[in-house]
Parts: C-alpha cells; structure tokens; sequence
C-alpha cells in the first residue's frame, strides 16, 4: 500500500485551541515542575516557569504558541502527520539554531552535538506536536463536539491548577528560579580567594549559555555569573568563548 502523503482529514480551527492548551502544559508547565519542588538551593533541575521570566520573555510567549498552533493546523490540513512531524521539527530546529537571540539559542560544539539536538527536538516536538492532534481527532470520532468542548475545559482546569501552584510558589513562598540557582552558581563559583564576578574587560576560559538559565562564564576553575552587558562585551571581544558546560 503506497504511502499517502496528503492529509484526507480537514482538521476544524478549534484544534488550534486545544494545541495551545496541551503545548503550554507539556512543554511549559510540567518541565517546570522539578524546579519548584526542590525547594532549595540543591534542588530543581528544571526550567524557570513564565511567571518567573522577565516580562520581555514572558510577554511574546503566549503570541508565539499561538502562531506555532496556526502552523501546525495548516500543515495538519494539508500534510499526514508524520510529514507534519518532520516539516514541524525542522522548522523549530532552523528557528532555534538561526532565529532566536543568541543567548536562548542552543550550544552547538560539532557534529556529535548537533546531531543529539536534533535527535531530541524531533522526538520533543513529535510528542508536543502529536499528542494534541491523536487527542483531537479520538475525541472527535468518539464524542463529536461535545467531547471536544469538554477536552478543551480539560485543557483549561489542568493549566489554572499548575499556574496557581507556580503563582503560589514564586509570589507566597518566593521560591523563585533564580533564588534557586543563583544561589548554587554562586557556591560552586566562590571560595576564599575568588572574586564575585568577572573583572572588566577581561575574556574567560568559556562563556556558558543555556537555554531558560542565566549565562555564566568559567575563568581560573571558578563559575561566575555574568550581567547583560558583560556578556555581550564576551561575546564581541573573546571569540571561541562560547562553549558547552
């Protein structure tokens, strides 16, 4: 049997709804959740939550799943999904490598790197991108647009539910990400005879950037924060500084 590429299901505009809904739960909500359970300088290993980014960071996300939403459906309304996982994959891959600010971007250190990235972010957007879509289209041939109404409310519970444990969190207990993390950095990175940050216009062995966690630089064994501006003093003045961890 031939494989068909086109898609024979005209996928309605309420999906769109429902992926913006399972997307910001499984890619922004959950991975959040080791962070604030941690609850202390040595644990939480996940990422930083929206309500604890600067508001220049948080404010664009919710137009930007909306815009990855509408981009799904299209290719959803034209393409079978697996064609939607690989041309969906790749666009967010070629949007992170080449689109994003350059400190959010991935730290790419050669071909073994990239290839586990790119390994990791078809497997991550084929879960965000195919969970909504199998979840949408069972629902609809089992409950029709009841069930998707319902499925959408769902959606709605679960996310207010995270978000008030993450407002609670971050604005009642002020366990917040950068509390967290800042405070082991500045452990690992401060011993008696350490100095607090880097002095001026000095280049470091390795300026470190990681997505959703503060830059840092490596300089004489120690691991220092880093302001705005420092780093891109870095960046323009120390080439080959960019390195991974």
């Amino acid at each position: 049997m031939p494989f068909n590429w086109r898609s024979n299901y005209k996928l309605p505009l309420s999906f769109i709804v429902l992926f913006v809904l399972m997307f910001f739960l499984l890619g922004e909500q959950l991975p959040a959740l080791p962070t604030y359970f941690g609850l202390g300088p040595e644990g939480g290993n996940g990422k930083p939550h929206i309500l604890d980014l600067d508001p220049s960071d948080a404010l664009h996300r919710p137009v930007a799943y909306l815009i990855i939403a509408a981009v799904i459906w299209g290719l959803f309304r034209i393409f079978d999904w697996p064609i939607v996982w690989i041309v969906g994959s790749t666009l967010w891959i070629l949007n992170q490598l080449f689109l994003t600010p350059l400190d959010r971007r991935p730290v790419i250190s050669g071909l073994s790197s990239l290839a586990v990235y790119i390994i990791h972010d078809f497997i991550l957007l084929g879960i965000l991108t195919l969970v909504p879509f199998f979840i949408y289209r069972t629902v609809a041939r089992k409950w029709g647009v009841v069930g998707i109404r319902k499925a959408i409310l769902i959606g709605v519970a679960m996310n207010l539910l995270l978000f008030g444990f993450f407002a609670f969190q971050i604005y009642v207990l002020h366990n917040s990400y950068r509390g967290l993390h800042e405070s082991r950095w500045g452990q690992q990175g401060t011993t008696s005879d350490s100095t607090p940050s880097l002095p001026p216009n000095t280049c470091p062995e390795r300026l470190i950037t990681e997505k959703d966690k503060p830059t840092v630089v490596y300089w004489k064994g120690k691991t220092l924060p880093v302001s705005a501006d420092e780093q891109k003093w870095v960046e323009e003045n120390c080439p080959g500084t960019l390195q991974n961890p």
